[in-house]
This record gives C-alpha cells, structure tokens and sequence, in this order.
C-alpha cells in the first residue's frame, strides 16, 4: 500500500502544497532521524535505501527493517504519542526523502483537499501492515536458536520456487536477527552443509523444506 494510492496526480500535488512538505536529498550515512529527537513528520522514501536501527551503548545495533523507495516510516509515531523517536533512521543509499508535517493528518485544511480522507485511510492501512510484519518478526526473534530464526525467514520469504532474495548484506541481516555476523555466516554453512539450503551471494535456495519447516 503506497501513502498516495488512488489518488490522482494533480490532488498529490495540491496536499503536498497543503502540507508544506519538504523533499531532502541525502547521502548514505546521514541520518533522516536519531533517538532522543522529538518526532514531527511523517517519512516517505523516494529513492535510495534506508534502515530504521536501534543503537545500544555497549556498540550493538539491531536492524528493525529496512526501507525501500515507496516506503513510509515515522508513522507510529504519529498515532503512539510518544514524545522522543527510540530508535534512529539513517540511509544506506543516497536518495531523497519526503518529510509531511504531522499536523496534515489531523484535519483537513482550509482548501478541502478532496482526497484527504483518502491518504488517512492509506496510512491507516500502512500501519495495519507494518504492525502485522512486526508480529512476524517477533515470532522469528522469539525462536530458540539461529537455525529455527533463518528457517523462519526463509519459509516466510521464500517465492514458489523456493528462492529467498537476500535484499541485506551479510551484516545487516545478522543486525536483523539480533546476532552476530561470524555466528551468522557459520550457521548459514552448517546449514548448507546440511542439504537444507543453498547460499548464494544475493540469494538463498530452499533444499530441504520439509526439514525448514520442522524448525517453525
């Protein structure tokens, strides 16, 4: 679900005048948002590539999810009532990001933007969406060992044929199950060692998925 489906160009345009949103070019490694700041948009990403990250004092980082050009993130933030951001987005790849005010998704403006109810519904779904993949990772993370968490991820994300594109480096991905790159790349091994799997550079094929799914 896109931020702005079904709803036509020309009225785009128009609610983003409305909002006074502000579109900011970013390089990779600067930050959209960082813990402790007070949240007041609402993020669209419209090109390149971004992660929203935890980052703990002792240097540990755990990758909540990544975003991709289409993506909005910042949203639950709207809705929690939550005075500080806890976790921090930063770009991976230089892109551009849309920045809406908040105050746009709390009542129609004074021009009576004829799709506003529209883009409220979509963010509603956006957010109905992202609680559900939260659930799904939380079902992965509460996993008892490394094997049940990949089996995990690779079941969910597998296509018919049994192929997992691995859209994360190796070590964003070890930042997304909470583990250590070196223990990551050493069960990935054993797992491929197994039959259970085939690894390539940017994919993972599905050897053994009745063996997968007796980990879920």
């Amino acid at each position: 679900m896109n931020l702005f489906s079904d709803i036509e160009k020309d009225e785009i345009e128009r609610m983003l005048v409305c909002s006074r949103a502000v579109k900011k070019k970013l390089s990779a490694g600067e930050y959209i948002f960082q813990q402790g700041e007070t949240p007041q948009m609402i993020f669209l990403l419209e090109s390149g590539e971004a992660a929203l990250v935890k980052d703990f004092a002792s240097g540990k980082r755990n990758l909540l999810y990544t975003v991709t050009p289409g993506d909005v993130f910042g949203e639950a933030f709207l809705f929690a009532g939550q005075s500080h951001y806890w976790y921090d987005a930063v770009m991976v790849r230089a892109g551009e990001v849309l920045q809406i005010p908040w105050k746009f998704f709390y009542g129609f403006c004074e021009n009576a933007c004829g799709h506003h109810q529209m883009i409220t519904r979509n963010l509603l779904e956006i957010l109905a969406g992202r609680n559900f993949s939260m659930t799904k990772k939380l079902h992965l993370l509460s996993s008892t060992s490394l094997k049940e968490k990949l089996a995990i991820y690779f079941l969910e994300n597998a296509d018919a044929k049994g192929r997992v594109a691995l859209s994360m480096n190796r070590e964003m991905f070890a930042d997304f199950l909470g583990v250590a790159r070196p223990s990551l790349s050493r069960e990935l091994m054993n797992m491929q060692k197994d039959g259970l799997i085939t690894v390539d550079k940017e994919e993972v094929q599905i050897r053994d998925r009745e063996a997968l799914e007796s980990f879920y």
